[in-house]
């Protein structure tokens, strides 16, 4: 076992009494909201009180008391996949609802702003300052999503929240005189949307914007809250609680029946995993409109610690049928949830057309591991040279691209994994408002999923694909900046002793120093004083982005993960950023088991969505509005809703 995880588990066994109350607990408050949400129907309260760990006497729960909780956690799970589809399905609907009110808003607020400046009326700050008015005064109006009796326990219980809650909270306090006697209010303008010919004054027009703005943001709040609620906490909680009250109970049967020492170590193991999930609620109860978590950091920890569940799930439940199949095979038998073995169906999994379409053998997957390692020795040696070179920093950037762009290439093939390239329908109307070529002054980001490890190498072949620089309106691949955290390449990098020796011929640091100062990208180091972020919106002025706001690969297919919303809080406000996903590339290369290096050949496919222009939908940057939590949550929606297939088979 990992060392990080031996480490986990003496803290564990030290706390034990600590990790009963808190468990105990935590079982009482989730059974209520459960049966809330109708679970449960039918059933008396005596049936579904939660056995304690132990009794006012001090003894531990037994069989007939472990048995109770086994049936309640697994008539939760059996319960949850209908109403996870029901609620994400009823959330898309909506979301799709409003979106194209919102592109048509995009568009009409592009529209009028150039005649804004066109008329000198004022600069783009000023066009900002008014529309940053009727956009506040949209975002105070009364939350147009209702909630559930369930919805509304969870909010209650601090693992959910209502959409556009924090917005309207602050708003209230900071809202400001729209300036009525502003006579800019009262000029008209007009406007031609696909031959949709309309006239009104301003303040009509940035009203009609910013309330088709709003509303989508509401929708994609309440779609990326279900699936945050829903998918990512609920049902991946619910599928690693009903294993750890299964083996419980399987520990307490085996007693005296198999070789001590091995109950004795499922035990502890079980109690570790009940320690994780734990520190799994305290990441979902965590305020997602602090920028610093009290408790918990949620994104790359996050990650790690539900990858550790998986792992540590699989295991428990292959040692504990091993035991079972040994001195019981009488008792039931324990299976992975479905969730956990990759099994699981319903609406939001993947499109059926994309993932791998073979299994290779063990010695082509090892075949294909070296060869790339020899790629990225070849990549290695030609970011050296520009390194040492005496071109310009431009040059120097511009000499690293295509070097970038080949390493991307060449990885794929060896893989054999092939994509394609869609682009939304909606794309070209709104980057015809835009106008997205280089020279232009948009500061453009690209904002893609982050499910594998494969992203890099997948986005590096976005930028040079043919459906991409058309969208754009590029003649060529344009180098970009990729903003990243630090030793993005430790899994290259092997410990022994105290050394640290790498694979590809460059340590995580060196790798990280050549981005900076070959590629020049932002590292997003820790001991870094100067403002990454602040450096990567700078460098915007001259060239586009790339950000995986996840922060962090995915643990497992279904996990989509919130965006830091911090990023939002740093770029420019007419930032126009671009969401991607890229469908099916988990499967490729899933990040469970721990260290995995198994790739599979297949398929990818890239959407792109309509850029959005962060003038229409980032909140004016005023007080805790600053944090954008409602933006950073309606790209995370954008993201479910390109990503997944919303159809429930």
């Amino acid at each position: 076992m990992p060392s990080d995880l031996d480490k986990a588990l003496a803290e564990a066994l030290d706390n034990l009494d600590e990790i009963f109350r808190r468990y105990d607990e935590a079982a009482v408050e989730l059974i209520r909201i459960a049966r809330l949400d109708g679970h449960f129907t039918g059933r008396d309260d005596a049936e579904l009180l939660w056995p304690t760990s132990h009794d006012e006497e001090g003894r531990a729960v037994g069989s007939e008391g472990l048995e109770r909780r086994a049936e309640l956690i697994a008539e939760i799970h059996d319960g949850i996949p209908p109403r996870r589809n029901r609620r994400l399905v009823e959330a898309h609907d909506r979301y799709q609802t409003h979106r194209p009110a919102y592109l048509h808003a995009t568009r009409l607020f592009l529209q009028v702003q150039r005649q804004f400046l066109e008329r000198e009326a004022g600069d783009e700050r000023d066009f900002s300052e008014l529309y940053s008015a009727v956009y506040l005064e949209a975002l105070a109006r009364e939350n147009p999503v209702p909630l559930d009796d369930g919805e509304a326990a969870l909010v209650e219980f601090k693992v959910a929240r209502t959409p556009l809650a924090h917005a309207a909270s602050v708003v209230e306090k900071i809202r400001p005189d729209p300036g009525a006697d502003d006579p800019r209010w009262q000029v008209l303008y007009e406007w031609d949307l696909d031959g949709e010919r309309g006239k009104a004054d301003l303040h009509q027009v940035l009203t009609q914007v910013s309330e088709s703005v709003v509303d989508f943001l509401a929708a994609g709040e309440h779609l990326a809250i279900r699936y945050n609620t829903f998918s990512n906490f609920i049902w991946f909680g619910i599928s690693v609680w009903k294993a750890v009250t299964e083996l419980e109970l399987l520990v307490s049967r085996l007693q005296g029946r198999a070789r001590q020492g091995w109950v004795d170590k499922l035990e502890r193991y079980v109690r570790l995993a009940q320690g994780m999930l734990l520190r799994f609620l305290q990441a979902h109860l965590e305020d997602p409109a602090q920028i610093r978590p009290t408790d918990y950091w949620y994104g790359q920890q996050y990650s790690y610690l539900t990858r550790d569940m998986i792992d540590l799930t699989r295991e428990l439940v292959r040692n504990g049928e091993r035991l079972r199949g040994r001195y019981a095979p009488e008792l039931p038998v324990i299976e992975l949830p479905p969730l956990l073995r990759g099994a699981s169906v319903g609406a939001f999994h993947e499109y059926e057309h994309v993932g791998p379409r073979s299994t290779p053998s063990p010695w082509t997957r090892r075949h294909r591991l070296l060869k790339w390692v020899g790629t990225f020795r070849t990549t290695a040696k030609q970011k050296k040279k520009l390194h040492r070179s005496k071109l310009s920093d431009a040059e120097r950037r511009a000499a690293a691209w295509p070097v970038n762009l080949k390493w991307a290439e060449k990885t794929l093939q060896n893989f054999d994994i092939d994509l394609s390239v869609t682009i939304d329908p909606a794309f070209a109307d709104v980057a015809r408002e835009l106008d997205l070529r280089p020279g232009s002054g948009r500061k453009v980001v690209f904002f893609p999923t982050h499910q594998s490890l494969l992203d890099h190498p997948v986005m590096y072949r976005v930028l040079q694909s043919p459906e991409l620089l058309q969208a754009m309106g590029w003649s060529a691949s344009v180098p970009c900046c990729l903003l990243s955290r630090p030793r993005l390449m430790q899994a290259t990098a092997i410990k022994i002793g105290g050394r640290e020796i790498s694979l590809i011929g460059l340590s995580p640091d060196e790798i990280d120093r050549l981005q900076e100062e070959v590629d020049g990208y932002v590292i997003l180091a820790h001991d870094d004083t100067g403002s990454p972020i602040k450096r990567f919106a700078q460098i915007l002025n001259d060239r586009p982005g790339v950000v995986y706001g996840g922060g962090t690969t995915s643990a497992f297919d279904l996990q989509v993960l919130p965006m830091q919303h911090a990023l939002f809080a740093h770029l420019p406000q007419d930032t126009v950023f671009i969401p991607v996903a890229f469908r099916g590339i988990h499967s490729l290369w899933p990040k469970s088991p721990r260290n995995n290096l198994d790739v599979s050949p297949g398929h990818v496919e890239v959407f792109i969505s309509p850029p959005v222009p962060g003038e229409t939908t980032l909140l004016p940057r005023k007080r805790a509005l600053r944090t954008q939590l409602e933006p950073a949550t309606l790209f995370q929606a954008m993201h479910i809703a390109t990503l997944l297939d919303p159809v429930t088979p």
